[in-house]
Order: C-alpha cells, then sequence, then structure tokens
C-alpha cells in the first residue's frame, strides 16, 4: 500500500525533484569524505596540530545550526526552491574560501559560512521530503546518498593526490559542482512545491511548546544520543586515514582508499535496511547493529594485522548505517506526536553538535598520546551511546 502510493506521487516533475535531491546530497556528503584525506596535508600546510580540526569542525557545525534550527522560517520568507539555489551559492562560496584561504583564520571563518550552506540545504531538503514527498523509502536513500558522497570523496582526492594535484583543487571541484545543483534546482524552480500550506502554523506551534518538551528528562537522554551517534560516524571516517598512515605505516593510496571505502560500507548499508527495515524491530535492529559497532570497533583497535583493522572500519560503517533513521524513526513512538517534532529539531542540532566537538577531542587525546588513542576512543563512546539507547528504551517501556 505505501509502494503504491509512493509510486503515484512520482510523476515525472516529481521524479526529476527527487533525482536532483539525491544529487544534491551526494555533494552534500563530499566535504565529510575529504577531510580526513586532506587533513594532513592542511596541518603541514598552516602549522597546526590535530586537534584544530575540531576549530574546524565547530566552525562549520556553528554555522550549521545557525540555518538548520530556522529552516521552518527560511521556507516561509523564500520558498523551498529559492532557499536551495541561495543555500548553494553560499556554499560553494564558503568551499572556494577554503580552498583558497591563505592562512588558518580565514580557513575557519570560511568553514563557518560553508556550515551556514550546509544547514539550509540539510533542514530544507528534509523538511521538503517530510512534508511534500513522504515517502520512508526514499528518505532512506536520500541520506544514503550523503554516503555516497562521502565515499567518493576521498577516492577522488586520494587519485588527485597521486597525480600532484594539491588538496585545494578537491574543494575547488565541489564548489562547481556545488553551483551546478544551484542552477538544476533554479532551471525546475516551478517543480518544487511544499505540500501543504499550514507549515508555519504547526511550526509555531511547535515552538510554543518547546520548553515542554525540553523539560522531559527522555528528550535529553535522546538528545545526548545523537551527540554521541553523529560524532562517533565523523570521527570514524575523519581520523581512519590519518592512522593508518602515520601511525600503522600504510601507505596513503592505500588508506584513502580504505578511508572512502568506510563511507562506501555506511552508503551500502543504508541502501541496504532502506529495503529491509520494515521487516525488523526498530528496537531490536538498533541493538544489534550498536553491539556489532562495537566489536567492530574492537576489531579496528586491536588490529593484529593491517587487514583485519580495515575489514574492522568496514564492519563500523555498515553497523552505523541504519542508527539514525532508525532513531528518528523511534522518538514519535517514545515521545508522542505531540513533542516528536520538536524533539526531531533537537536530535538533529545535537548530532551537527556532536560532529563539531567528538572528532576535535578525539584530535587533541591523539596530540597528548598518538593517533592509536583512535580505536579505544570509538569503543569507548559506542558503549556510552548503547547505554544512553537502553536508558531510553527503558523510559519508553515505562
Amino acid at each position: 500500500m505505501q509502494t503504491a502510493a509512493s509510486n503515484r506521487r512520482l510523476s515525472n516533475n516529481t521524479l526529476i525533484v527527487v533525482i536532483t535531491a539525491y544529487l544534491i546530497f551526494i555533494i552534500l556528503g563530499f566535504p565529510d569524505g575529504m577531510l580526513g584525506v586532506a587533513w594532513p596535508s592542511m596541518m603541514r600546510e598552516f602549522g597546526v596540530q590535530n586537534a584544530q580540526m575540531g576549530a574546524l569542525l565547530l566552525a562549520a557545525t556553528i554555522g550549521f545550526l545557525i540555518t538548520s534550527f530556522n529552516t521552518g522560517r527560511l521556507i516561509r520568507w523564500f520558498g523551498i526552491s529559492a532557499l536551495l539555489v541561495s543555500s548553494s551559492v553560499v556554499r560553494a562560496a564558503g568551499l572556494l574560501g577554503i580552498a583558497l584561504a591563505p592562512e588558518w583564520t580565514l580557513l575557519v571563518a570560511a568553514s563557518f559560512i560553508f556550515g551556514l550552506g550546509s544547514g539550509a540545504i540539510d533542514g530544507g531538503m528534509n523538511t521538503y521530503f517530510a512534508m511534500t514527498i513522504r515517502s520512508p523509502r526514499l528518505m532512506n536513500w536520500l541520506h544514503a546518498s550523503f554516503g555516497l558522497g562521502a565515499t567518493i570523496a576521498p577516492i577522488m582526492l586520494t587519485a588527485l593526490f597521486s597525480l600532484g594535484v594539491i588538496w585545494r583543487w578537491g574543494y575547488v571541484i565541489v564548489a562547481v559542482l556545488q553551483l551546478v545543483m544551484g542552477v538544476l534546482v533554479f532551471v525546475r524552480a516551478g517543480d518544487w512545491r511544499m505540500r501543504g500550506e499550514a507549515a508555519g502554523v504547526e511550526q509555531r506551534g511547535s515552538r510554543q511548546r518547546a520548553r515542554t518538551t525540553l523539560r522531559r528528562p527522555i528528550v535529553w537522554v535522546n538528545i545526548a544520543l545523537f551527540f554521541v551517534y553523529a560524532g562517533l560516524e565523523v570521527t570514524a571516517g575523519n581520523w581512519s586515514y590519518s592512522l593508518f598512515t602515520e601511525a600503522r605505516g600504510v601507505p596513503p593510496e592505500t588508506a584513502g582508499l580504505w578511508a572512502g571505502l568506510y563511507w562506501g560500507s555506511f552508503t551500502v548499508g543504508r541502501f541496504f535496511f532502506g529495503v529491509v527495515a520494515d521487516r525488523f524491530a526498530v528496537i531490536a535492529t538498533i541493538r544489534t547493529m550498536a553491539l556489532t559497532a562495537i566489536a567492530a570497533a574492537a576489531l579496528l583497535w586491536w588490529n593484529p594485522t593491517n587487514w583485519l583493522g580495515f575489514v574492522g572500519l568496514l564492519a563500523l560503517g555498515f553497523a552505523l548505517a541504519p542508527v539514525f533513521p532508525l532513531l528518528v524513526t523511534a522518538t514519535p513512538l517514545r515521545l508522542g506526536s505531540a513533542d516528536a517534532g520538536n524533539a526531531i529539531g533537537f536530535q538533529v542540532a545535537a548530532a551537527s553538535f556532536g560532529i563539531g566537538v567528538l572528532p576535535g577531542l578525539a584530535g587533541a587525546l591523539a596530540d597528548y598520546t598518538s593517533l592509536e588513542v583512535i580505536g579505544p576512543f570509538l569503543v569507548g563512546w559506542l558503549l556510552v551511546m548503547f547505554a544512553l539507547h537502553e536508558i531510553a528504551v527503558r523510559r519508553q517501556s515505562a
């Protein structure tokens, strides 16, 4: 029934919109996959330490939070197509700023601009799919497209390095692609129409209930859960290349390939669970994948041979893949529909904040010890994630 309804909604114009959205999310994922490979070169060029990655990510996160928190208001003011076009321009400007930055402070400033554009695109696209497309399967594949971009990016940048091209050109390429995405939306602007004009009223009501939602302890448990999950996902992606090359002596070409394959396994997991998610209980799936992720991170930490470390990294990506969409799916069940809208916004914001904090914390610990701290760091925080999920489940049952 759901599939048939979804198929009826996909007219030719809507199909073009969905394909464009997937392309936009592929480009959205490029910088996340690229940073880990570019970072050693950035670090040497700007004379900074591993911990400074946290400043770069935090600047982007602050920009992301500003626009993502105001997505509903921006859509009401400008419309979804104008928001996506303008955000593509802003994001491209940030990417070009990163590519051209002559000093560290300007690189951080460009990351903030990049975050502004990214938050508006991410929030706008998720809102559009939730309110207009209304297909859980297509939503899962939208997020899988992000992982596809994060998979391609490190492989692309590693290939550029092998040709003697510096990291800056990778960001130039992504900036140009981002502008192309803006043009595609502009050309088909008439097809990007939001369903339902009462969205503004609904969102105003949600804002009035925000404090009430935040008074519920389970909401804070879920906020913490999203913070930890998202931070771990990016920590593994950003630091695996440095871990393999600088701590374990893996050739850069091989390390870049496996860093890309981490995001590849993540993407395959998203596509796979998008197909089979309806066949399994949400709580049991999250629990199983969390335990699998702990075992995979432990294998990456143990690393008796580099090949087993690579296997652990790939298994970690696959295990983490379905957790975010399943946690979002479970939110109304845990909190009820009255608080779910507010809580999902808080959770997405917490996920963005986790991306800005945990990878930087891992880098700081690596500076004080060694890059081998990444393994135990992942295992420890995955145990915290598992515990938070169990607390959320018990609160839900109560």
